[in-house]
């Protein structure tokens, strides 16, 4: 075939598969930039900022490594492992990672190590001249040390400097536990940073000794050993079969503090009907549902601080989406679903949410805050599109959902923490005033509509036709208050079943899986089951009304809740420093934010009462934008004293606790600048790029500059990566106007 012919044999019709092929993935994407049409630019942008802070989360949370499962040790329990050496390897290394302990917080407890050799034929074989040492651990904090063990890896046994060897012979170690107690693993390494293989069953055990030819002295000293601790009732092989051991100076390889409380929870919910001896530790400053979660990521990713933290990271990003459309539907004029006005100002809104400093540090840990967080927002969003945007009258109830959302959204946040519940007060004010609202616009329509009839009947010369308007508008009046009474009915209806009745189911559904907790908690006889489940469940409902689970930082980070309105102090969350180099993971508002959100209150607060004060709709101030810019305010309001209520009478909370509060906080800044923006009469200009740049939005674009500046300089302590002492003092150390004893 000459070349010309090949060229014209092969310009024919694709063949029919290969057209189908290219018509689907047409039709595919147009799909896709359909379905993306529906969405504004900064609906795209506000995804994309809540997308970034997932993945930059994710990627830093922590790491993923797991310690498998844990062995239940009672006191004085002793385990016995064997070292398979590798290559003439000997024990240089011994790691521990210690999980609940059942002393009291604050208090020591031991881990004593005892070597023997494998072929040693004498009784007195774990004589102390063969121990290893025996190592003090501090149960979650010890005093005001800055230090913390439990569920952390410990270099318990480190011979790198000892003038001394251990044998390659020497391959029994037993260690023995001083109280009660979980261990999640026990490593051990040689010489060259290599993980020795150890084993702890009978069977495992024999074949090694077998191999080595010390059948006899298997048989006759060190078979009672393996084969008594087969018969524990927790499974011995939990010590070793974790991942590899990883160990660090910074949050990303260990928990914090705070942390070590929602993982003793845990372990109490996985123990089940065990019950422990000692002191039961737990948390006990939050509801049930606040280790569900956790909980649920450590079953799925395993007993990681990533597992740990997996949930709280995924509802910060959906935290900062929801400001979003939070703002945007606050910004908005239209009904309900056409909040499109003012887009600018919402993804400002999720801007400073997600770069204000606490949805990068809280937001990253496995505590409740940021799943508290979004519930808070997430029910005064949906209370607002009832307040505000009322009832749809061709499908009411699918409006009046909004009510229910908002309910199940109180109703979970108050089982993760039962001082949510002071949050009831500004939801249930917006619930009354949207169902007045509902009542006065029913009433207005009356009137309205008898207004209309009076005046038709009063040129009507007909008596009949008189009767016959008279007729028609009572039956209309009928079905409309008919209408109006169902409706009314399904406000309150959908009230009461998530406020009241949603609260109380959800908060005993998520206790549910927590009664052996709370059991050894609250009953004096646990064993027993004395006390039923529902006097359980009270008594942990009002155990959360105080902050007792304090830990090493709680001194320092402590701070009325007031403070938190001028970021005064910061609150350390981690902490492990020395002469040259500072690693610490501090949780604050970025302070710029934060002294413009208390400008942007304080502005947004006069010109509320400049409104009031003047006459209202018939003052000075009744411009075309007031009602809009006085309901976001109002709304902004009773979210920030809600969210500050429950914290405002307890001593010792932190700016730990402040992310719900700073969540509505950080938000008055956008509104003040659209308040300022749609007033202001300045000659509206194109400045790089971006046209309606007038005075406003000129002195916004600096602020943000300044916001991204102090964001830069912070990241180090948002991170809790290490850093110059010095550098550390200069970046950040005056970012916190009252020092803690831990800023730098």
């Amino acid at each position: 075939m000459s070349y010309k012919s090949f060229t014209r044999a092969g310009s024919g019709r694709s063949p029919r598969g290969t057209e189908g092929v290219c018509m689907i993935v047409r039709q595919k994407s147009q799909n896709i930039r359909k379905f993306l049409a529906r969405f504004s630019a900064c609906t795209k942008a506000a995804f994309c900022i809540a997308l970034a802070v997932l993945v930059i989360g994710l990627c830093t949370a922590g790491t993923a490594r797991s310690t498998g499962g844990a062995f239940y040790a009672t006191e004085e329990t002793s385990v016995v492992f064997y070292l398979d050496y590798q290559d003439g390897a000997t024990l240089n290394k011994i790691h521990v990672n210690v999980g609940t302990a059942y002393v009291p917080a604050g208090s020591s407890f031991t881990v004593t190590f005892r070597s023997a050799l494998r072929s040693s034929t004498s009784s007195s074989s774990w004589s102390s001249s063969y121990g290893l040492g025996a190592v003090t651990f501090s149960n979650i904090y010890m005093g005001t040390d800055s230090a913390s063990t439990n569920h952390n890896w410990v270099t318990a046994v480190d011979r790198t400097d000892s003038s001394s060897t251990i044998s390659s012979g020497r391959c029994l170690v037993r260690v023995t536990f001083s109280c009660e107690m979980l261990v999640n693993e026990i490593a051990f390494e040689d010489a060259n940073g290599e993980r020795i293989p150890a084993y702890v069953t009978a069977s495992e055990a024999r074949e090694r000794f077998e191999a080595a030819g010390n059948a006899e002295s298997w048989s006759t000293h060190f078979r009672n050993y393996f084969t008594a601790q087969e018969k524990y009732d927790s499974d011995v092989t939990n010590l070793v079969d974790g991942d590899v051991y990883t160990a660090g100076p910074t949050p990303y390889a260990n928990y914090t503090q705070d942390e070590m409380y929602t993982l003793a929870q845990i372990d109490g919910i996985l123990l089940g009907g065990r019950i422990a001896g000692g002191t039961f530790v737990s948390d006990t400053d939050h509801g049930p549902f606040a280790a569900l979660l956790p909980l649920l990521g450590v079953l799925i990713f395993g007993r990681s601080p990533f597992g740990l933290r997996f949930f709280s990271v995924l509802f910060s990003a959906a935290l900062v989406f929801l400001v979003y459309r939070f703002v945007r539907a606050l910004l908005s004029r239209g009904g309900e679903g056409k909040e499109g006005a003012n887009e600018g100002f919402a993804l400002l809104a999720a801007a400073l949410t997600a770069g204000g400093g606490l949805v990068l540090t809280v937001g990253r840990l496995g505590l409740v805050y940021p799943v508290l967080a979004f519930l808070l927002v997430g029910a005064f969003y949906f209370m607002h599109r009832f307040f505000a945007f009322g009832l749809d009258r061709e499908q009411p109830a699918r409006s009046a959902c909004n009510i229910l959302t908002s309910g199940l959204c109180f109703a979970f946040a108050v089982a993760c923490d039962p001082k949510a519940i002071l949050a009831a007060a500004g939801l249930v004010a917006l619930f009354v005033m949207g169902a007045v609202k509902h009542a006065r616009a029913y009433a207005s329509e009356r009137r309205a509509a008898r207004q209309a009839l009076s005046e038709s009947n009063a040129h009507e010369p007909s008596d009949e036709v008189i009767r016959a308007n008279l007729d028609a508008f009572e039956e209309r009046s009928a079905a409309e208050r008919t209408d109006y009474l169902y409706r009314s009915k399904l406000i309150y209806l959908l009230f009461f079943v998530s406020f009241v009745v949603g609260t109380v189911l959800i908060y005993a559904l998520a206790g549910l899986p927590q009664l052996s907790v709370y059991a050894q908690l609250y009953d004096p006889d646990p064993a027993a089951g004395t006390v039923g489940a529902l006097t359980l469940l009270g008594r942990s409902f009002r155990d959360a009304f105080a902050l007792g689970n304090a830990t090493a930082f709680s001194s320092g980070n402590a701070i009325s809740a007031f403070g938190w309105f001028l970021s005064l102090k910061g609150a350390t969350l981690f902490w492990n420093a020395s002469e040259t180099s500072y690693i610490a993971l501090n949780a604050q508002g970025n302070i710029l934010m934060a002294f413009t959100a208390l400008f942007a209150f304080l502005f947004m607060t006069v010109y509320a009462i400049l409104y009031a004060a003047t006459g209202r709709s018939k003052g000075n101030y009744a411009t075309e934008h007031a009602p809009l810019v006085l309901r976001a305010y109002l709304v902004l309001l009773a979210g920030l004293v809600s969210a500050l209520l429950p914290y405002a009478f307890i001593g010792g909370s932190s700016a730990a606790q402040s992310l719900p509060f700073t969540a509505f906080y950080f938000a008055f800044i956008p509104l003040a600048f659209y308040t300022a923006y749609v007033h202001d009469g300045s000659v509206k200009k194109k400045l790089f790029g971006v046209a309606c740049m007038n005075t406003t939005v000129k002195v916004l674009t600096a602020l943000v500059a300044l916001y991204a500046v102090v964001f830069v300089l912070t990241l180090p302590m948002t991170f809790g990566f290490p850093f110059p002492a010095a550098a550390a003092s200069a970046c950040f150390g005056w970012t916190s106007i009252l020092n803690n004893g831990f800023y730098r």
